[in-house]
């Protein structure tokens, strides 16, 4: 610990010499120069009085029996950089005085000496000693400060609703043992008054209930102002006058600053009697105001931090409940439709044996009926079914046998398989660089994902234009809108090393780019419903991208630059010298 000399310290002077008659002489001379002085006869007895750290100024023969003055001087530098040596000697010997200044003597004086010349030396060395002493207390006190900091801020970084009184305990820590104080405390402000919120030298059962209004007292002041105050004597000042609690201010002196952030005044920070007595000075005002600097930025971000914190779980509750909701709402619409199939089983079947019984009377009106019966109902059974199979899906109840197959021939396959749906449309297809390549895929659901895709294709295009299919090998996953990703990022599962993408081409007149992602939402139709009568009930792509969500890919759209719509799927694939 630094050491600290109290205002009026009288220098002690400890001389050394074992000559009785000049060590006397050296006492009396440096008393009668307003020194507290003491004599010893040695080196040895030089240390021992020296341990206790009281001296201030050693004065030291050079030639002793026991030790000599430059053995004694550097078992002093051994442990005490500081106090001032000053080496005495009637040996007048070049050497001797290099030696003395190579081991820290601070000065050097041939005996014998005229009296004013010794109590000049001594004065000097005392004021050298007194600004060493003051330059190691202050950079004593910015190490401090500079470690105080440091915690401060990880607090403040790290600050959660706990961390936040942590950060003030810690705060009103730091500002007692830096600026040395018996009082600190930390006040915030809540509406039109501050409340303390953490102290020092305070009792505590005031903590958390005390309250200033805003503009009451020195703390109400400076929250009011955002101006630092510093006051030397509360006794004389024009607006303040000392508490009733005479302890608040046992020096008289006082020092309030404004947690400050921007033109907010979050709190102010207040400290009281010093613990030297002193009053406070324009140092300790700054100090206290960069420490409150810091210390507002911590509040500022503990506050954001646990305002995110809250939104965070908000939106988390909110999130399961959605989830819920979902998943209620599927069970639901699952629920009915099974209780609309069986009717429309029974409607359709009744209705296709009528015409096979014997009827009489007016049965060419009751046959026309019929087909409209037939027609509706089954026409009712086909959105059913969609409504089901879009629903099993997302509730994971269609089950899924990923394989790795070939890309020409799977896609050739579900071709094949959906001829007739094309109604006569050419379809061009170029696998080229895809010959080596497998991707995995369920042939069911790939064939069924493919038939809407191709439902939505000749839709929009004339029967006379061609449907083109092609497809890329990427080593890397493309960019996918983000419309067409789920929670989590696409990954290439096991055993896969890349990613094929298939793209089919209409050449339909297209449709808005900003409406691209609304053809994926449930029950979304373009077109206003009630002047242009969209066909079907919207579900074609959202299926085709439920079944994608079951290959761990993607299915997304983009207009092409010659004209027409693409629509894309993004399969998990490898290269079969790779596989």
């Amino acid at each position: 610990m630094t050491k600290s000399l109290a205002k009026g310290h009288v220098p002690k002077v400890l001389v050394v010499d074992d000559d009785r008659f000049f060590l006397r002489q050296m006492v009396d001379i440096l008393t009668g120069g307003g020194f507290d002085v003491e004599g010893v006869t040695g080196g040895v007895e030089a240390l021992e009085s020296l341990r206790d750290g009281q001296f201030d100024v050693l004065v030291t023969d050079i030639v002793m029996k026991d030790m000599s003055g430059i053995d004694l001087l550097r078992e002093v530098r051994r442990e005490d950089h500081l106090t001032p040596v000053i080496c005495v000697s009637s040996v007048r010997s070049f050497d001797n005085v290099v030696d003395m200044i190579r081991n820290g003597a601070s000065d050097f004086l041939s005996k014998p000496f005229d009296p004013g010349q010794l109590v000049s030396t001594v004065k000097s060395a005392f004021a050298d000693y007194e600004v060493a002493l003051e330059k190691e207390q202050i950079v004593a006190r910015s190490d401090k400060w500079s470690r105080e900091l440091l915690t401060l801020r990880q607090l403040g970084e790290a600050s959660s609703k706990e961390m936040l009184q942590s950060l003030f305990k810690r705060t009103i820590e730091a500002v007692s043992d830096t600026l040395q104080v018996e009082t600190a405390s930390l006040m915030l402000m809540e509406g039109d008054h501050l409340r303390l919120v953490e102290a020092l030298g305070l009792p505590e059962e005031v903590i958390g209930k005390a309250t200033v209004p805003l503009g009451k007292g020195i703390s109400g002041y400076v929250a009011e102002t955002g101006k630092p105050l510093l006051i030397n004597d509360i006794n004389k000042h024009e607006k303040f006058r000392p508490s009733k609690f005479k302890a608040q201010y046992s020096t008289q002196s006082a020092l309030c600053v404004p947690l400050s952030r921007g033109e907010r005044v979050l709190g102010v920070l207040n400290a009281n009697n010093k613990i030297s007595g002193e009053a406070f000075t324009g140092s300790d005002r700054d100090l206290l105001v960069t420490m409150a600097s810091q210390v507002a930025m911590s509040i500022d971000n503990a506050r954001l931090f646990a305002g995110l914190e809250e939104k965070a779980e908000a939106l988390e509750r909110a999130h399961e409940e959605l989830v819920r909701l979902d998943k209620d709402k599927t069970e639901l619409i699952l629920n009915i439709s099974h209780e609309l199939k069986t009717p429309l089983t029974s409607i359709i079947g009744f209705a296709s044996l009528i015409p096979t019984l014997e009827l009489t009377g007016e049965t060419e009106s009751l046959m026309q009926f019929l087909g409209f019966l037939e027609n509706s109902a089954s026409h009712l059974n086909y959105l059913v079914e969609r409504i089901l199979e879009l629903f099993r899906l997302e509730a994971g109840r269609v089950p899924t046998q990923l394989e790795a197959s070939a890309v020409a021939p799977g896609v050739g396959a579900a071709l094949q398989k959906l001829t007739s749906m094309l109604g006569g449309r050419r379809t061009v297809m170029d696998m080229s660089g895809l010959e080596d390549v497998l991707f995995l895929r369920d042939s069911r659901l790939f064939t069924r994902a493919m038939e809407l895709v191709l439902e939505n294709a000749v839709k929009f295009s004339g029967t006379e234009t061609s449907i083109e299919i092609g497809g890329r090998w990427h080593e890397v996953c493309p960019e996918v809108p983000r419309y067409a990703l789920g929670n989590d990022p696409l990954k290439v599962p096991t055993g896969m090393a890349g990613w094929v993408q298939l793209t089919v081409r209409d050449h339909g007149k297209g449709m808005r780019e900003k409406d691209i992602p609304l053809i994926f939402e449930k029950f979304k139709q373009l077109g206003d419903i009630m002047t242009e009568k969209p066909e079907g009930i919207g579900l074609g792509l959202s299926i085709a991208r439920a079944i994608m969500e079951r290959h761990y890919g993607s299915l997304w759209a983009d207009l092409a630059p010659e004209g027409g719509t693409r629509l894309h799927f993004l399969f998990a694939g490898v290269r079969k010298m790779t596989s």
